[in-house]
């Protein structure tokens, strides 16, 4: 694997791949994207971390998509998939990685790696600062408590530990947040804000506060405490920026998977050169503030499976965008509330394992029954056993996967069985047949179990539903079936490459002369090949004179004479003259059609024998003698 060399001034990822994945080259940011510390593995789903990235990328190899956005570490980021063809097959293929935030603001920040390495940089500083003055406090009271032992220097002392100590603790909250053990919960984000709110009510005498809430039944997933922290620091920073009064806009939006919060000030704004520096820890502008509370809202969101994003402009005011994961609710058919949807799935898995051995048992019964020469293929092949020995596999993979796609595994597990069933000549147009049935009966029991628990789900929740356990089937499909069809095109490719081997004998006559007879049909791959074994085997014989003989061909089409043609000058470039026989009425009524000339580039005699007879009169005859004992 070799590196490629990154550009500067718009930074982005840039992977080259072969057909199955294997990464062949990758410049820096690329590296930094993936996760290279990943031993013993260069193929790129096994670095991906991101499985919506993983998802989308095995869509581009199947050549469903071109391109895809996904979001990785609270940031945006383009994906542009190129395919690169030679004379049709694949070669390789091109990836290339956007940051969307990094693009759009490009002409802000000409140097970003600069401003990286500053914010780093003051993160240093800041906590040396912060920690070396309490700590050199306390070294200092210490020595005069050994001359004079003061009370007073003892309480100064603790004081100052007890301040570095907060300082630390501020510090370990962003890389650890206090509220780590706090489950998740599912609650109405619209209610918490005003909750907030309620907390100002004596510093907004001043303040207009605007909201307009889209939604004001949203429900988002994540930790109430930690996320009502989070907003409570941003509402207190929002009104802070305006110390002279102004307006607090909060917008609340929601889409099909996500639920937006918008919190604008028309406040004091922020240099765009610190934008960036926004959440690094220590990192503030007010005059006595720590620089620990943006760090513990950053961290808050993004551990909540959340986005964080800013917009500033100095004069003019700072507006966060927050987008969170949108719950999606069931009702029981008494009204009552359900759990949230990831312990529905949770349940559903629980369930198809639980179930596996019924719910085969009933799909080789349906095969048995409408499919007897499935069956009878399955027994010979040996896999009847193994369904019945370890289940349905396509149920299987759905039962692991429904919580969460695990790409990776799903087309490992594809990779193998699609690998074994074309070394073993199953044919695939069958195995087509085992998914479409297991399909049905894995709804079968999604059916029984939303029937046993007397659960209804709604229009949304129903094809949420569907389109993650089918893109869980189809993800499996797609890949058993390129690696089936991959080993299969490799198989005929080397047959090919055999057949093209022999389709070529050279035979020598003597030490100068050969002869090329031309069996059966040629299309224009094989004339081809015929063209570049012939000059290489010419070459490696040192001949001089070609007898070729086509008098086995029955139709040879316009591109093929021109293939033949392409032959003769070839070997001429080599030296070595040619004589074409056994040229048919149909082959020189082509040629004709062509305005195909004979010059002294080519001989043509009428057949074989002919051509025999004519090198046999050269003074330059030598016939090999065969030595006998």
């Amino acid at each position: 694997m070799t590196t490629l060399p990154i550009a500067h001034d718009y930074p982005y990822g840039l992977i080259e791949l072969n057909p199955d994945g294997t990464i062949q080259k990758i410049n820096p940011e690329g590296k930094r994207l993936l996760d290279f510390e990943v031993e013993g593995t260069n193929n790129i789903f096994n670095l991906i971390k991101n499985n919506d990235a993983k998802t989308n990328l095995h869509e581009c190899f199947m050549g469903k998509k071109r391109d895809f956005f996904v979001t990785i570490d609270s940031h945006p980021y383009f994906f542009l998939f190129h395919e690169n063809k030679e004379n049709g097959k694949t070669e390789k293929f091109y990836l290339y990685i956007f940051n969307i935030n990094s693009l759009q603001s490009s002409h802000d920040h000409t140097n970003w790696n600069n401003h990286l390495l500053s914010s780093v940089g003051e993160m240093a500083a800041g906590i040396a600062h912060e920690v070396r003055n309490p700590l050199t406090a306390v070294r200092g009271f210490l020595q005069l408590m050994e001359e004079t032992a003061s009370q007073e220097y003892y309480q100064i002392a603790q004081t100052e530990l007890e301040r570095a100590i907060n300082i630390l603790n501020d510090l370990m909250s962003v890389s650890k947040p206090e509220f780590a053990q706090e489950k998740r919960t599912t609650f109405n984000i619209c209610r918490k804000i005003d909750s907030v709110l309620l907390l100002f009510q004596n510093q907004l005498y001043n303040i207009q506060v605007v909201k307009k809430f889209e939604n004001e039944d949203a429900l988002v997933v994540g930790r109430k405490d930690q996320i009502k922290k989070a907003l409570f620091n941003l509402i207190k920073n929002a009104i802070e920026a305006m110390p002279d009064g102004g307006t607090l806009t909060i917008e609340q939006t929601d889409n099909y998977s996500e639920v937006q919060v918008n919190i604008s000030d028309a406040g004091v704004g922020i240099p765009k050169d610190k934008v960036r520096l926004l959440g690094t820890p220590f990192f503030t502008l007010k005059q006595d503030g720590k620089g620990m509370g943006l760090a513990q809202v950053f961290n808050a969101i993004q551990s909540n499976n959340g986005n964080i994003r800013v917009t500033s402009e100095e004069g003019k005011g700072t507006t966060f965008f927050l987008s969170f994961k949108k719950m999606h609710t069931h009702s029981f058919l008494g009204g009552q509330a359900m759990i949230e949807t990831v312990d529905s799935k949770v349940e559903l898995s629980q369930f198809l394992f639980k179930n596996l051995d019924f719910y085969t048992q009933e799909w080789l019964q349906y095969l048995s029954r409408n499919k007897s020469y499935l069956n009878s293929v399955l027994k010979e092949n040996g896999q009847l056993d193994d369904y019945h020995k370890n289940g349905n596999p396509i149920m299987r993979i759905v039962a692991e996967n429904i919580s969460e796609i695990k790409t990776e595994e799903i087309m490992d597990i594809a990779k193998e069985r699609g690998l074994n069933s074309a070394k073993t000549d199953f044919p695939v147009h069958l195995a087509w047949e085992l998914f479409l049935s297991s399909r049905g009966i894995i709804w079968n029991a999604i059916k029984s179990f939303y029937s046993e628990s007397d659960t209804n789900l709604n229009m949304d929740e129903f094809f949420i539903l569907e389109r993650n356990v089918n893109d869980i089937i189809d993800l499996y499909l797609d890949a058993y079936t390129a690696y089936y069809i991959n080993y299969k095109d490799e198989l005929i490719k080397t047959h090919r490459e055999t057949v093209d081997e022999l389709s070529v004998p050279i035979i020598p006559l003597t030490d100068n002369v050969c002869i090329l007879p031309i069996v059966g049909n040629v299309d224009t791959y094989r004339a081809k090949k015929i063209r570049e074994k012939t000059l290489f085997r010419v070459k490696e014989l040192k001949a001089r004179r070609l007898i070729i003989d086509i008098s086995g061909v029955p139709f040879v089409d316009t591109a093929v004479v021109n293939h033949l043609f392409k032959i003769v000058k070839g070997l001429k470039l080599l030296g070595c003259s040619t004589i074409l026989t056994g040229i048919g009425p149909e082959i020189a009524d082509t040629m004709i059609e062509l305005g195909v000339e004979i010059d002294s580039e080519l001989q043509t005699l009428s057949d074989l024998q002919q051509a025999i007879v004519y090198i046999q009169r050269q003074p330059d005859y030598k016939p090999n003698l065969v030595r006998r004992n």
